[in-house]
C-alpha cells in the first residue's frame, strides 16, 4: 500500500485554510479529485458519507467513502473504497503564524499485483505529485 504525504505552510488563520480545504471542497483545490457528494450524515462530523469522482488516470473513477474524523479548524480524515481503497488525513496546525497543512494518503491500487507494481513504478509518483501540486493550488488562492 502505497504511504504519500505532502505539506505545506500556508499564510493564513487555521480556521481560514479549514474551511478552504475540507473534503466537500476538494474539487476547487485538487487536480484529481473532480466530485465529492455527501450521501449521508450533515458534512461537518464523522460518520459523514460522501461519493468521491477522481481522475488519476484518463477515466473517472467512483470512490464510497466514510469520514473518520472532523474536528473544526484541526483534522479531517476518512476511509474510502472503490476503485482504490485506502484512507486519508489533512491536517490543519499553527505554524509561524499562518497554517501547517499535512496531507497523508494511503492506498492499495486496484488489479492485484499488476496494480501494486504499477503504483511502485509510476502510479504512487503520479498521485503524489498530484498531492503536491494540489496543495500548492490551495496556498496559492489562499495567498492573494
Amino acid at each position: 500500500m502505497p504511504r504519500l504525504k505532502a505539506v505545506i505552510d500556508i499564510d493564513a488563520t487555521r480556521e481560514h485554510v479549514f474551511a478552504a480545504a475540507e473534503f466537500t471542497k476538494m474539487p476547487e483545490w485538487t487536480i484529481h479529485v473532480k466530485e465529492v457528494a455527501v450521501t449521508e450524515g450533515d458534512g461537518k462530523s464523522a460518520g459523514t458519507k460522501d461519493k468521491t469522482f477522481i481522475q488519476v488516470t484518463p477515466r473517472t473513477n467512483k470512490l464510497e467513502s466514510i469520514w473518520t474524523d472532523y474536528r473544526q479548524g484541526e483534522a479531517i480524515a476518512r476511509t474510502f473504497t472503490g476503485y482504490l481503497s485506502g484512507d486519508e488525513r489533512i491536517t490543519f496546525t499553527p505554524n509561524n503564524g499562518g497554517t501547517r497543512v499535512e496531507w497523508q494518503y494511503n492506498y492499495t491500487p486496484p488489479f492485484g499485483p499488476i496494480g501494486k507494481l504499477g503504483a511502485f513504478l509510476v502510479m504512487g509518483r503520479v498521485v503524489q505529485n498530484n498531492m503536491e501540486s494540489s496543495l500548492d493550488n490551495l496556498k496559492a488562492a489562499l495567498e492573494l
